[in-house]
């Protein structure tokens, strides 16, 4: 299995994990950067075990503060050859005092570098569907290394319109919570673009909800999708590390 997306920092214990990932059948973990500090220890990571790749990126949530250098900083520290992809990137309206222009104007540069290191990147989007569509409709000349929508959350439709524009979209434990959460455009998706991850320690899947979140636990995601399209486990696993090895294509 593969754990698209995790932030192994956020674990006092991320040695266990990672020593574990035999045991727990994870071949990789990719581990998310979200500030320049933490990309550049999760770079650290990466560089100690051969199953962990990096991201890098500047959250949205700290858009306001981010200066020129610190984009240039990111875009240096990015070509790393384990660093996989940049992200998580995005757009995060859900608190008022957010500052929406700024998010725009560092997701944009960030999009930017992507494309400027041939890489493709990582979104978070919350409460911002048509914003970022908006602006990878606009910027669509900047996922020639494709893109990942990460923890999809959205509508049917968005999920058309972002594959449209040549996205991944990528799936977490919130798809395990309400029986009655409405999956079936999962059956619309081309199986080609359809992955996992947990966002672990964040979105423990059922059964383990309420707890902290772990990458093994991307196999309870894995099988809720399995259940979806009706694939049994092992053909949806396949399906799923076939499409991250893909998308993360600097993955050895």
């Amino acid at each position: 299995m593969i754990d698209t997306h995790a932030h192994l920092l956020c674990f006092d214990n991320y040695e266990d994990i990672v020593d574990n990932m035999g045991e727990d059948n994870l071949e990789l973990i990719v581990n998310i950067g979200t500030t320049l500090e933490d990309s550049k220890e999760g770079i650290e990571i990466a560089e100690k075990y051969k199953n962990v790749y990096a991201t890098v990126a500047i959250y949205p949530e700290y858009a306001t503060d981010v200066t020129e250098a610190d984009l240039e900083e990111l875009k240096k520290i990015a070509q790393h050859n384990k660093v996989v992809a940049i992200g998580e990137i995005g757009l995060d309206y859900h608190r008022e005092e957010y500052d929406a222009e700024s998010q725009k104007r560092i997701f944009i540069r960030q999009l930017e570098i992507a494309n400027e290191l041939n890489l493709p990147f990582c979104i978070h989007c919350r409460n911002a569907a048509e914003d970022v569509y908006e602006i990878l409709k606009t910027h669509k000349h900047l996922i020639r290394h494709s893109g990942l929508m990460h923890c999809f959350s959205e509508t049917a439709e968005y999920a058309k319109k972002f594959v449209e524009l040549g996205m991944y979209i990528s799936f977490s434990g919130n798809i395990t919570y309400n029986k009655k959460m409405d999956l079936s455009f999962v059956r619309d998706l081309p199986i080609d673009r359809i992955v996992a991850e947990t966002d672990a320690p964040y979105l423990t899947p059922v059964p383990f909800r309420g707890k902290q979140n772990q990458p093994k636990y991307v196999k309870y995601v894995i099988e809720k999708l399995a259940s979806e399209l009706g694939l049994s486990f092992k053909q949806m696993e396949k399906i799923t590390s076939k499409n991250a090895k893909r998308f993360y294509f600097k993955v050895k």
